[in-house]
């Protein structure tokens, strides 16, 4: 009787240290955040398909609504807008996080308008 007291014992200690632990925080800092990405200025939203073109240093950039909320013209947002693909945004003034596809970056205004019209059809 004792071993298996013992035996239970030994039991609940290993299954109580088996806790799941959480590596990768799902709630970024956002200053941390502003900080380790471009900042880019919301210049054309079209909220039917809820596509829209940033305007960063290196030029303009084509996004894709990945799912979430489309931001107003003139958002400040955060992102690493050279590299495309999905990826996280930060988007300032209105305070979210959401999820965006890059088109592509570094073009002229009539390049980006025109990619824009090709991707909303």
């Amino acid at each position: 009787m004792k071993k298996l007291y013992l035996l239970l014992l030994l039991t609940g200690i290993v299954l109580v240290g088996c806790t799941k632990r959480v590596y990768y925080d799902d709630n970024p800092d956002p200053d941390y955040w502003m900080r380790t990405h471009e900042k880019g200025t919301v210049a054309y939203v079209d909220y039917y398909s809820g596509n829209y073109i940033i305007d960063t240093y290196n030029g303009y950039a084509v996004i894709e609504l990945y799912g979430g909320v489309a931001p107003r013209e003139y958002d400040r947002e955060y992102a690493n807008f050279s590299n495309p693909g999905v990826q996280t945004v930060y988007n300032r003034d209105a305070g979210y996080f959401t999820q965006i596809r890059i088109i592509d970056s570094w073009l002229s205004w009539s390049d980006a308008m025109y990619l824009l019209d090709d991707i909303s059809q």
